[in-house]
C-alpha cells in the first residue's frame, strides 16, 4: 500500500515590488507578528530562511502569518526560483519542520510606558496601517518618534523595501493618515535597519 502525501497549497502572488513573490499558504507560518530576514548572515535562526537564501538571487525572505515573501536580485528569472521555493515551503509545512530555531525573535510592545501620541500612531499602523501593507507581502514596524521635530521613524520590511511605490506609500498614505489625526506629528521616515 503506498503512503499518499498530503500537498499543501502554495499560492503565488506578485506584489507592487517586481523583485518580490508573496507565497501564500493554507497554513499558518507565525503564529503572530512578523520577521524579516534581510541577509543570510540574519537567517541562521530560521531552518526555512537559510534554506531559500541558498537558491541563487534570493537576497531577503519575510514571514508573515500566512505566507512568506521572497526578493531576488534581477540577474536571476521568477521562472527558475517559483516553483523551488513553493516546494522548500511546502515540505517545511507537511513535514512540521520547525521554521525556527529556539532562538526565535521575540518582538515585545509594551504600549502602557509609551505617551499618548506614541499610542495613537501605533494604533494607527497597528489598525489601519500594516493590513494593507501586509496584503502586498510586506510590513512596516514602528521605531519612534521624535517630540521635538514630529517626525515618526519606521522600518520598511518584506516586499516594501526596494519598492518603487514605496516612498508613495509612505508619503502619500502613512505619513498623511498620521497626520490628520495628529497635529503633533509633521513627518514620516523610512529608516534602514
Amino acid at each position: 500500500m503506498l503512503a499518499k502525501r498530503l500537498l499543501r497549497y502554495i499560492q503565488i502572488k506578485s506584489t507592487p515590488n517586481p523583485a518580490c513573490l508573496k507565497f501564500l499558504t493554507d497554513e499558518q507560518v507565525l503564529s503572530e507578528g512578523t520577521c524579516d530576514f534581510a541577509d543570510p548572515k540574519f537567517a541562521s535562526i530560521s531552518p526555512l530562511a537559510t534554506e531559500i537564501f541558498e537558491l541563487p538571487g534570493v537576497n531577503r525572505v519575510f514571514f508573515a502569518k500566512d505566507y512568506v515573501s521572497v526578493t531576488k536580485n534581477e540577474e536571476v528569472p521568477w521562472e527558475a526560483l517559483q516553483d523551488t521555493i513553493s516546494s522548500v515551503i511546502e515540505q517545511y509545512l507537511t513535514e512540521k519542520r520547525p521554521i525556527f530555531t529556539d532562538d526565535a525573535p521575540q518582538e515585545e510592545d509594551n504600549y502602557d510606558s509609551d505617551s499618548e501620541v506614541i499610542q495613537i500612531i501605533k494604533e494607527i499602523l497597528e489598525g489601519r496601517v500594516r493590513p494593507h501593507v501586509q496584503e502586498d507581502g510586506g510590513d512596516i514596524k514602528f521605531l519612534g518618534f521624535d517630540e521635538e521635530t514630529g517626525v515618526v521613524s519606521l522600518e520598511l520590511r518584506g516586499s516594501c523595501v526596494g519598492c518603487p511605490s514605496s516612498s508613495a506609500t509612505l508619503k502619500d498614505g502613512i505619513e498623511k493618515m498620521i497626520m490628520f489625526y495628529l497635529p503633533e506629528v509633521k513627518g514620516v521616515r523610512a529608516v534602514d535597519n
